[in-house]
């Protein structure tokens, strides 16, 4: 029963697999969207998985070499090319937040494909690990989530997020 005190069976955390598992799905499911459905929805997915991972409690893991990455790169090239192609001329944008900005005279483009992918592997990731059961699995599991987070994905939900905004009204004028 103490096992069920764990961090990792949090109200926080078990939100944020709800919310994971849904966008993993989302992502998946994507390819037979029409684009403007898509964009549509990942506009209100992205600022509640970066919601629900700003929220997730904070885990030291004593742990390492317990989790394993389901995302194969077959897996992550499949999605992106799919998404890539569903976005069309609207997959990518300029980006100023860019730490390689200070050292470009031209600008620096990224892929809402990418981004969107980026995310998807470190949440399917997580997801599988959560799914064990073990809570030294999803201990070490929740502190790779976290520190990712915090370098990488949140702020590739926060910057793409401007774009789907950008895109989401390019496309409804383009229906119109």
């Amino acid at each position: 029963m103490e096992d069920f005190q764990h961090v990792g069976y949090s109200k926080e955390v078990i939100e944020f697999v709800a919310v994971a598992k849904e966008y993993c799905d989302f992502v998946e499911t994507a390819p037979q969207m029409s684009r403007k459905d898509f964009i549509q929805r990942l506009q209100k997915f992205i600022p509640l998985i970066y919601l629900k991972g700003a929220l997730l409690p904070n885990s030291d893991s004593e742990d390492s070499g317990l989790t394993e990455d389901v995302v194969t790169e077959d897996d992550y090239n499949y999605l992106y090319g799919q998404l890539h192609r569903l976005l069309g001329e609207h997959d990518e944008y300029l980006e100023v937040f860019d730490d390689n900005m200070q050292y470009s005279d031209a600008p620096v483009v990224h892929s809402i494909a990418e981004k969107v992918c980026d995310i998807y592997q470190d949440l399917k990731n997580f997801i599988s690990s959560f799914r064990c059961g073990i809570p030294e699995v999803i201990g070490e599991a929740l502190w790779q989530l976290n520190n990712s987070f915090e370098l990488y994905w949140g702020k590739a939900c926060a910057g793409v997020l401007r774009a789907i905004h950008q895109v989401v009204y390019l496309v409804n004028d383009e229906d119109d």
